[in-house]
């Protein structure tokens, strides 16, 4: 007879799951994502991940909401920092571009799958509105606070796109390491923020 498995064990599992499942993203990409090779990474039968998970799908999805989590706990953190709201808008914008640097796998686990045509797991929908909530709320600071104009959620997106497209150019090896990579980043920002500035 199975044995009767506690909240704390399936999360454990589904923990230890996610983990290998990410590793596998990294060096095979999405298609690469294998249950019978998953199981055999964790020692366990072929049919024990589909107690914790339906398909290889959830498991993605599981795996990338895991990402946006981790993700916007960062820039979370990073906009509790005390400061004035430049300040902290700075903050987030480092934030940003250290965990897409520090965190490869993860971001290209969020922002590289294309999203499907069907609706998202809730899990991963949740995770996915909170981490573009931490890319706006800096924004709406800066609005509130009289420092930008316009539309918060417009201007978020802008500085998004400016920011994901110069890391994505870094880490696909088209922009040199060190000065290069800052330059073009500071004067993307500079020619973004400078849009919206007010004064």
């Amino acid at each position: 007879m199975p044995r009767i498995l506690t909240d704390d064990d399936v999360a454990d599992f589904r923990e230890r799951l996610c983990e290998v499942a990410t590793r596998a993203f990294v060096e095979k990409g999405p298609a690469g994502l294998n249950m019978r090779e998953l199981a055999a990474a964790l020692g366990v039968s072929a049919m024990t991940p589909y107690r914790y998970f339906k398909d290889k799908e959830e498991i993605l999805a599981a795996v990338r909401a895991r990402a946006f989590g981790r993700f916007a706990d960062q820039l979370e953190k990073a906009l509790g920092q005390p400061g004035t709201p430049p300040e902290k808008s700075r903050a987030v914008g480092r934030a940003y571009v250290r965990f897409a640097i520090e965190e490869q796998a993860c971001y290209r686990l969020m922002f590289d799958i294309s999203k499907p045509r069907l609706a998202p797991l809730p899990e991963l929908f949740a995770a996915e509105r909170r981490a573009r909530a931490t890319m706006t709320d800096h924004v709406r600071l800066m609005v509130k606070e009289g420092y930008f104009k316009g539309d918060p959620e417009l201007i978020g997106s802008v500085l998004w796109a400016g920011v994901h497209g110069v890391v994505t150019l870094y880490l696909a090896g088209a922009v040199a390491d060190g000065g290069e990579f800052e330059t073009m980043l500071a004067e993307t920002m500079r020619a973004l923020t400078g849009a919206y500035r007010v004064g």
